[in-house]
């Protein structure tokens, strides 16, 4: 997400907060300061209330961080690499490298969030009543024992059957097992999410007309959430299905522009740059490719040098995240894409350039695929 700022690192996974996590934040310090406290606890000192607030949000946000933190430990140990947590708006996401490839791991990654959460929720309660048994303030038992109810809202709520939500993950994974159709189990947990994202906006316009304005709109914000995130969610599950039956060499630009290595700098940049428009190119050696040479290369050159230097001086050597097999899946191709930064793959042969792949290609293939779907 854009606007996010990273704070540590657990395990190896980045944890990062968006800016919208402050909106979040500042809501649910105002609401405990203004309304909890002073109707549930009116001989409390007024002084405390903001303060208390504040650190029962951080408390809040720290178990949505556990819950996600339980996704990610549980997916790594099933081989599927995360990324990064965000916290956000709407909580967290685990940013996960790809879905599981088989029901059970996507049944124990799902679980492992509201599990979490219940499990924090009677550790916190448990903790609350023995402290009350030795007599502590009530300023320590009362958060207490608001964060065990909030954390078991939290696993209640995650356990809807309505994907992306867990309990529409678990759902999921169970259709997926007994039906053998990720596509068909998508599809059927997709449906569910979406109809309860409206049920979500439609709860909240009438909590907003009956006079709860804050609350209300934030159930909508929810339910517009999960509704758009559902449908987002069908449309890549069927994109993947398609790209992981898709060898690369039905998908590749065959006619590629090549770049032999005794050009100059200026020739590139007049006869390649500006006429193709493309940002990068791959460079020929007599019969081989030496490698490409991108705008990059050429920014860090100063003009007045470029009718002097050879492209061949500037040339970027080939390594594995730049050249992919043409029998290499759209999917395998995406990920390697995403690591190289480039936005472009050279697709080779026993050292023979046969074609040429790029961002591009795949996000029209995507547009043109979604519209006759």
């Amino acid at each position: 997400m854009k606007n996010s700022v990273v704070i540590g690192e657990i395990k190896g996974i980045k944890i990062e907060i968006n800016a919208s996590w402050l909106i979040v934040f500042g809501l649910v310090t105002y609401m405990l300061a203004t309304s909890f406290f002073p109707i549930n606890y009116p001989n409390w000192p007024s002084n405390i209330f903001w303060p208390l607030g504040a650190l029962m949000a951080i408390s809040l946000f720290a178990s949505v961080l556990l819950h996600e933190l339980s996704h990610s430990i549980v997916s790594i140990k099933n081989g599927i690499d995360v990324k990064k947590i965000t916290l956000f708006i709407f909580g967290g996401v685990a940013q996960i490298e790809s879905e599981p490839d088989e029901p059970l791991k996507e049944l124990k990654i799902a679980i492992a969030g509201p599990a979490m959460s219940v499990f924090i929720s009677i550790m916190v309660s448990f903790t609350a009543a023995l402290l009350e048994n030795f007599g502590a303030n009530e300023f320590i038992i009362v958060p207490l024992r608001y964060l065990a109810s909030v954390n078991l809202v939290l696993a209640i709520f995650n356990m809807v059957p309505a994907y992306p939500l867990d309990g529409g993950r678990v759902l999921r994974a169970l259709i997926w097992y007994y039906k053998k159709d990720l596509k068909a189990a998508t599809k059927i947990s997709s449906s569910i999410g979406g109809f309860f994202g409206y049920f979500l906006m439609f709860s909240g316009i009438f909590q907003a007309l009956g006079g709860q304005l804050i609350g209300g709109l934030w159930f909508v914000f929810i339910g517009w959430f999960i509704n758009q995130a559902s449908q987002t969610s069908y449309q890549q599950t069927v994109i993947n299905d398609v790209f992981k039956k898709i060898k690369i060499n039905e998908f590749m630009t065959k006619d590629v522009v090549v770049v032999d290595y005794h050009k100059t700098i200026k020739e590139f940049v007049e006869d390649y740059l500006y006429t193709w428009k493309f940002k990068t190119f791959p460079v020929r050696r007599i019969d081989e490719i030496a490698g490409i040479v991108s705008i990059n290369e050429i920014k860090a050159i100063p003009r007045e040098e470029w009718s002097n230097r050879l492209v061949i001086e500037v040339v970027r050597p080939l390594t594995e995240g730049m050249v992919v097999s043409p029998e290499c899946t759209v999917t395998d191709s995406l990920a390697l894409l995403a690591k190289n930064g480039l936005g472009r793959l050279l697709v080779m042969e026993e050292g023979e350039l046969l074609g040429i792949v790029s961002n591009t290609d795949v996000l029209k293939y995507i547009r043109i695929h979604s519209e006759l779907e």
